[in-house]
């Protein structure tokens, strides 16, 4: 599903955020997919590859972060990615994280959960 310019700029706002949460939080390696960050390294599929929004390390502990706006919690495409990403983190002893905003946290839990997809945490803005 393609986003509106509205939810483009959100998604957008979402991943900067969380940058400067991890930024804050001490991890190194920070790359997201917004201006100003190198871009994350895809991650291959059995079926499709993905590019995460967001990878950071700390402590030689991978985070990889996918960002939702209220439109793409029960997109087809986001599936595809939350499975890959839950698996890659899963085998290199990492963390699959998931920002979205206000009001769409229950989606997001419901959805992984409906999926049987492990998110490590959910974040919303405060």
């Amino acid at each position: 599903m393609a986003r509106t310019q509205s939810e483009s700029q959100e998604h957008q706002k979402l991943i900067a955020m969380m940058v400067r949460h991890f930024e804050n939080q001490g991890y190194r390696e920070i790359r997201a997919d917004i201006q100003g960050k190198s871009q994350p390294a895809t991650i291959q599929g059995a079926k499709r590859n993905h590019i995460p929004d967001l990878t950071a390390r700390k402590n030689g502990k991978i985070v990889i972060l996918e960002a939702e706006t209220a439109g793409t919690v029960s997109d087809d495409h986001t599936i595809s990615q939350w499975t890959l990403f839950a698996n890659a983190a899963s085998k290199s002893g990492g963390e699959f994280h998931v920002v979205v905003p206000k009001g769409a946290r229950e989606a997001a839990e419901k959805r992984a959960s409906s999926l049987g997809i492990r998110i490590n945490s959910i974040w919303t803005p405060s």
